[in-house]
């Protein structure tokens, strides 16, 4: 009974710690993406009207830590050369990202 009780225990501890730490680094690194991006595109010039604008971004982050810009699907094209001239090349520092190094012999 005794080991009922602690193999029970075990399961719950290990459980409860596992579910606690729920924020892993690439969810860590997309928030802080998110942030840049934000931060990087600030008070739009952008003329908004009283339709939506939407758009999806496919974008890189090159090794000097730059943003750049795959491309863009939306369907007002002034908004999508907005997007590109505003993050295209920008500089972000994103903490949660793990650099790999390639090391050619």
């Amino acid at each position: 009974m005794k080991k009922l009780i602690v193999l029970f225990l075990g399961l719950t501890f290990s459980t409860t710690v596992l579910f606690a730490n729920n924020d892993t680094p690439i969810e860590a690194a997309k928030k802080q993406l998110r942030i840049a991006v934000i931060k990087l595109l600030g008070n739009h010039e952008f003329p908004l009207t009283t339709m939506v604008a939407a758009a999806e971004i496919s974008m890189l982050l090159s090794t000097k830590n730059e943003l750049v810009i795959i491309s863009v699907k939306s369907e007002n094209r002034q908004l999508e050369r907005y997007l590109k001239r505003k993050l295209n090349y920008k500089k972000v520092h994103i903490n949660a990202l793990i650099k790999i190094k390639i090391i050619q012999s």
